[in-house]
């Protein structure tokens, strides 16, 4: 016998209601400071306990709430943000709906305090689990502070969703941190277990937020972004195409200071990148869009996460454009005047870079340092540019430059090497015949990688006669942190007991002590998660790069190395590192067959 249509119960309401709004900690945390903003605090306090599952707890100086708003605060739909349909289309605050608090209330235990301007006594509601308790005065001094405790214990269902303790609390600090880029005249502080862990003073440049959220390596390279297409603009900063990473977790956006995720806007940054970065390449980008209210529609998402644009060609065109803009000026900027790339590599070739000095070498890198060199430098080689790699000089101080392979000598386990195409590629010919072109870079890589995480899960490592000492962000000490034991393991010795910083006294035997530093900056940059990761890192950042010149017994060793790595077709990342064209290929090419 079907079931009579019944209205669900408020408190029912407001748990489904939180299942929309209320995620994770972090969603607590976004609405919470949201509300702070709404009433204009200059200064915002967040702190969480136990990754925000024990406790959440947002204090502001902005506009309070008396006796009597207290408990409409806890009603859903209850707000004062619109009074009617029109409001609506035109609002601008971040918090509208009122399903808010009652949401977090019907999922939690909850202390909400405030107190208005010119009264003597605040007043407070305790809220547990969606039920309300009487409100009574207490002393208080000025604007609204909440505390959420016990988040999803009477849903144990959704605590199954959290991930750890760290990655919550990590959620909570970046919610802060593109709070904090969003609104420059607002103080904020963020505490992780009664540990400060961000703290942003009233006042700062966006760029300076940004230099506390990034490390030196993106920040030093920043690109200003400003573009204007009448009552629409666009500002910000992206990063450089040479700090590019294999993660877009440092792209945000921001329509109208509110944080926004959207697929056409991503699509318009990495168009205006194209050809700067490698298909799963993502540049860092922190860009506000400032938008006519009545233009964008805010009211489609429950946590306000999406948008939608009532012209999104506009949009797009304008973020295509304004980015696009600021990577040509920054290519001019570092091209001298008169000269061009493509007339400065016809007029003038480069030099032939040896990178390394013998096959075994090439094998194990680190064999070669210590090694004395044959006698001082003349006094002619003293005024050169001093700009010749090492290997290069020591070549020079020997008397003579190394012998090219002759004719068939350019043979390699079934492959003769023709050339090298455009500084990037080698050309090959099978012994069937096909021509092969390999990606000089994913071939190295490869190689290394392969080398690495066979040879490197033995953890020896090197000691360093002087320790090499890096600073560390906040957040680039949490990441170090989770990372510490796994690169431990590959052979880094590290210590950290001084805050702020970190002291690696030895490295993988297989690394090369000068490029430790960079390393750690890629590592920490990239935000690797894995021992396989960092193996990659440290592969690509390692490995020849497109546009180095490699000399024919160079090319030859590479491709030794190359053929004789498993899974040589591809680079670690999953890029080809080479094409075969074969008889059939080629005849389709030349349109000898259909």
């Amino acid at each position: 016998m079907p079931q009579s249509i019944h209205i669900l119960p408020p408190e029912l309401q407001n748990q489904i209601a939180a299942g929309e709004v209320v995620e994770r900690p972090s969603s607590v945390l976004k609405e919470l400071v949201e509300n702070s903003l709404d009433a204009g605090a200059s200064r915002v306090l967040a702190a969480i306990q136990g990754g925000g599952q024990s406790l959440i707890q947002v204090e502001d100086n902005g506009l309070g709430m008396d006796a009597t708003d207290l408990p409409q605060a806890m009603t859903r739909h209850a707000t004062s943000k619109i009074a009617n349909f029109q409001d609506l289309l035109s609002i601008a605050s971040f918090g509208f709906r009122g399903e808010a608090l009652p949401s977090i209330g019907s999922v939690s235990r909850m202390r909400l305090r405030s107190i208005t301007s010119g009264q003597s006594e605040g007043a407070e509601l305790e809220v547990e689990f969606g039920v309300l308790s009487e409100v009574k005065p207490v002393p208080f001094r000025e604007g609204t502070s909440i505390y959420v405790r016990d988040l999803f214990a009477n849903t144990p269902a959704r605590l199954k969703f959290l991930k750890t303790q760290q990655t919550e609390a990590k959620r909570c600090q970046e919610a802060v941190s593109r709070f904090a880029l969003a609104n420059l005249n607002t103080a904020f502080t963020f505490l992780s277990n009664q540990r400060t862990i961000l703290e942003y003073p009233a006042g700062q440049s966006l760029a300076q937020r940004l230099q506390d959220i990034w490390p030196p390596g993106i920040t030093d390279k920043l690109l200003e972004v400003e573009a204007e297409d009448e009552d629409y603009a666009l500002s910000g900063y992206i990063g450089h195409p040479e700090t590019a990473q294999a993660r877009g977790d440092r792209i945000l956006f921001f329509v109208n200071k509110r944080p926004v995720q959207d697929k056409m806007l991503i699509s318009a940054l990495r168009q205006a990148f194209k050809g700067r970065l490698l298909h799963k390449e993502y540049p860092q980008a922190v860009l506000f869009l400032r938008i006519p209210s009545q233009e964008v529609d805010v009211n489609v998402h429950p946590a306000k996460l999406e948008v939608r644009f009532r012209d999104e060609k506009r949009v797009f065109s304008l973020l295509h454009h304004g980015v696009g803009k600021a990577l040509d000026r920054s290519a001019h900027q570092n091209q001298e005047p008169g000269t061009s790339a493509w007339t400065e590599s016809q007029t003038k070739p480069p030099e032939p870079q040896y990178k390394f000095q013998t096959f075994e070498e090439f094998l194990a890198p680190q064999a070669a340092e210590g090694r004395p060199e044959t006698k001082e430098p003349t006094q002619d080689q003293s005024q050169s540019t001093g700009e010749e790699k090492p290997d290069r000089q020591m070549q020079a101080h020997a008397g003579h430059e190394p012998p090219e392979p002759t004719l068939d000598q350019f043979h390699v386990q079934g492959f003769t090497f023709q050339g090298q195409i455009q500084n990037t590629y080698l050309l090959l010919i099978s012994r069937h015949s096909q021509l092969i072109l390999v990606d000089q870079h994913a071939a190295h890589e490869r190689i290394l990688y392969h080398r690495y995480s066979t040879q490197g899960q033995s953890g020896q490592k090197r000691a360093l006669a002087l320790p090499i000492h890096r600073p560390l962000h906040q957040s680039e000490e949490e990441h170090l942190g989770r990372l510490a034991p796994i690169l431990r393991r590959m052979g880094f010795e590290l210590d950290n007991s001084q805050p702020g910083a970190v002291l690696i006294r030895a490295v993988p035997a297989h690394l090369e002590p000068a490029k430790a530093k960079e390393l750690l900056d890629h590592i920490l940059g990239e935000q690797a998660d894995s021992q396989d990761d960092l193996w990659q890192l440290m592969a690509c950042r390692q490995a020849i790069k497109s546009g180095e010149v490699l000399s024919n017994q160079e090319a030859l060793e590479l491709i030794k190395l190359w053929v004789a790595t498993p899974n040589k077709e591809y680079c670690p990342h999953g890029r080809p590192a080479m094409i075969a064209l074969g008889a059939s290929e080629l005849e389709r090419m030349f349109k000898r067959r259909g």
